[in-house]
Formats: structure tokens, C-alpha cells, sequence
């Protein structure tokens, strides 16, 4: 029997939890990192070090949504949905959604029972959100390790740049997952729009 990743198990599991194992290792067994042993890795322990990557993915996960949450705590009541939803209400003033009468994920099922392909579009925005939250951590855990060698070791200076610099990456990579946040959601209040739409209720007219 074949083994198939999905788009979660791949860019939301496996690339954070890369991350943060290069963090790890990078801290604690550098030496082994730079060695020729480490270069002539057989397959059998990267798919090793892929499956510790993909657990560890799964371990960070909670953590990397509290960090999300730290960054988005000043978004009104009911949280990010409901602003997307305002947002398009406010854009186009001839709809009304109401969030608490139905959740999102009943909405994301129900485009997926008419429309595989758009759910799948929609859930890619996710998928990069989760990546993205996992990713700015990642490169947060990696910050804390440059300024610990540079605390420690002789080369201060470089490792304080790379501290700076992966702090001002993964605070970039948090709004980025929030914007992509924002998306999803607002795709999937656009989305049964699409989809129940008549070409007579299109703002669209043609001349001859």
C-alpha cells in the first residue's frame, strides 16, 4: 500500500517541523551538522529525519496557533471570520452574513458537496496560513538559538545579524499567515455567492 501526503500533511506538518528539528540541531549538534557524515546521509535516515520532522510538526501546531493568536488579539468580538465577513458585507452592501447562525466549516463543507475543486482552492489558503504560523516560529526558536552563540561564542556580531534578521523574518511571516487567514475565510463566505449566483443577477450588461 502506497503512502500519500496531502497538502497538510506536507506544507502545514512536515516544513514547520523541519524548521524547527534545523533549529534544534543547529543548537545542540552543529559539529554533526557540518560533518561529511551528515552530507552522505542514506535514504533511510532522511526518511527518519522526515518522520521526526512530521511528528515534531504536529507537537508545535498548538503552540504555533497561540503565537497566531498573539498577533491577531486585537481583532474585534467574534473573532477573524467575523470581520471577514464584515469586510465583505461592507463591500458589497446587497448581501448579509451572519456568522453565528452557521459556522464556517459547514459553509467550506457545503462548497465542497457542490464544488470539489473550489473547496480545495479555498483550503490551500489554509494550508499556507498553518505553514506560515509555523514558519515565523520556527525562525523565532532560530533567533533565540543565533543569540544564544553570540552570548557564547566569538563570532558576536554575526550571530547577532542573524538573530535580527530571522526576528524581523518571522514577524513578517505572521502577518503574512494572518492575511492568508483573513482570505480563507473571506473565500469562503464569497464562494456560495459564486456558486448560487444566475447569469440575470450578474452586475454585468453587454451592448451590441
Amino acid at each position: 500500500m502506497g503512502i500519500s501526503l496531502s497538502l497538510y500533511d506536507f506544507f502545514a506538518q512536515l516544513v514547520p517541523g523541519g524548521v524547527f528539528l534545523a533549529a534544534f540541531l543547529y543548537a545542540f549538534a552543529e559539529t554533526w551538522l557540518r560533518s561529511p557524515e551528515f552530507a552522505q546521509l542514506s535514504t533511510l535516515p532522511l526518511m527518519g529525519i522526515a518522520l521526526i520532522s512530521y511528528v515534531l510538526g504536529y507537537v508545535v501546531d498548538p503552540i504555533g496557533n497561540r503565537w497566531y493568536r498573539f498577533f491577531r488579539r486585537n481583532i474585534p468580538l467574534y473573532g477573524i471570520s467575523a470581520q471577514a465577513a464584515k469586510d465583505l458585507c461592507q463591500l458589497y452592501p446587497g448581501i448579509r452574513i451572519d456568522v453565528q447562525a452557521m459556522g464556517w466549516y459547514v459553509l467550506l463543507a457545503y462548497i465542497k458537496r457542490r464544488n470539489l475543486p473550489m473547496a480545495q482552492e479555498i483550503e490551500q489558503l489554509n494550508v499556507t496560513h498553518i505553514m506560515l504560523r509555523g514558519l515565523s516560529l520556527g525562525l523565532l526558536l532560530f533567533s533565540v538559538v543565533f543569540c544564544g552563540k553570540a552570548m557564547v561564542g566569538t563570532r558576536t556580531l554575526p550571530y547577532i545579524l542573524l538573530s535580527l534578521l530571522s526576528m524581523g523574518m518571522s514577524y513578517v511571516l505572521i502577518q503574512e499567515a494572518i492575511k492568508f487567514r483573513i482570505w480563507f475565510y473571506k473565500s469562503i463566505y464569497q464562494s456560495p455567492l459564486a456558486l448560487t449566483l444566475k447569469p440575470g443577477q450578474l452586475p454585468v450588461t453587454y451592448s451590441s
